[in-house]
């Protein structure tokens, strides 16, 4: 099967970056914790080396795969030119869509060919052997589903477009009803905020009052023993290591979803060949789903490998062709 249902998953070298980095981040911040009760002997060791290689090289494989831009095209039912328009509404079906993510790849290879200048960021040479492609389509029935199922997508991979185009459902599903809701008032008269700080004797009041507080913790700084400062420093590192690791923990179970209208598909290859390829295969879901948008992501192995993880998938003709 061409078409593989998509569920985000916390990419797993992101996840090999991390892990490879949190060894010797602990074993450093051990050692500076244990040197404090001695300044003549920090003990500060290099530590175990990190996982996979050293840290320039995490550095650039993380590099590589986030900082590297990599071309993407999205299609809405909202974009000119793209899609069924009735009055203020626009409807866009999955064949549509895919029919419509070709098309554009197609006539950036025939630009590139002619050697006319791209009008968007060049989506790699056709010429570039090493090349892959993300195609991921949200679909659903009808705009209030539509804009729920953008909602969640875009909760976890936040897109511009289909931002736009979760806004403009929302406000399309929302509209026979909104004009119905009386919306509620304040009280009268209403309740404000004050503070002592607004005032001028006030605020000069805080301002002695604050310079006062900053000389006494000053002094009190002061008066720390070396030896306490360095225990402090190495346990406020500490801290923030494990910090660091609980944000990444909370990263990877944030980036986790997925909705029975989201599919998607990997191929590797060339644009002017994966895109007659596209519309060959059948959608993944039948005209009946009017509300549809596709976000495509094309360039070299390298580049898109970030986004075939986080959907999880697989080449599904690998090995056949």
């Amino acid at each position: 099967m061409l078409w593989q249902p998509v569920s985000f998953t916390p990419p797993a070298s992101i996840g090999a970056v991390g892990d490879g980095l949190s060894g010797s981040l602990w074993a450093v911040g051990a050692a500076v914790a244990s040197g404090a009760a001695s300044l003549a002997g920090l003990g500060l060791s290099e530590g175990p080396p990190p996982a996979g290689g050293g840290t320039a090289d995490l550095r650039g494989d993380a590099s590589s795969m986030l900082a590297s831009p990599c071309p993407y095209i999205a299609v809405t039912p909202y974009q000119q030119g793209v899609g069924q328009r009735r009055g203020d509404r626009a409807y866009l079906t999955p064949q549509g869509a895919i029919s419509a993510v070709a098309s554009r790849m197609s006539e950036a290879q025939d630009r590139q060919a002619s050697g006319a200048q791209p009008d968007q960021p060049d989506p790699t040479d056709p010429t570039e052997a090493d090349t892959a492609m993300v195609l991921v389509v949200i679909a659903a029935p009808d705009e209030a589903a539509f804009a729920a199922s953008l909602a969640r997508f875009n909760d976890v991979f936040p897109i511009l477009e289909l931002q736009q185009a979760q806004r403009r459902a929302e406000g399309l599903a929302g509209l026979e009803r909104q004009k119905f809701t009386i919306p509620s008032a304040p009280g009268y008269p209403a309740w404000g905020a004050s503070s002592p700080q607004r005032g001028g004797p006030g605020l000069a009041t805080s301002r002695v009052l604050g310079g006062q507080l900053a000389m006494a913790e000053g002094l009190s700084a002061a008066g720390a023993s070396p030896v306490a400062r360095l225990g402090a420093f190495g346990a406020k590192r500490q801290a923030a290591m494990a910090a660091r690791q609980a944000n990444l923990d909370a990263l990877r179970g944030s980036m986790t979803g997925s909705d029975p209208g989201w599919f998607g598909v990997y191929l590797e290859g060339l644009a002017v060949e994966l895109a007659k390829l596209l519309v060959t295969f059948a959608p993944p879901m039948d005209a009946a789903f009017k509300c549809c948008a596709a976000v495509c992501w094309y360039g070299t192995q390298r580049q898109v490998a970030y986004y075939k993880e986080a959907f999880g998938l697989e080449n599904p003709l690998e090995g056949v062709l």
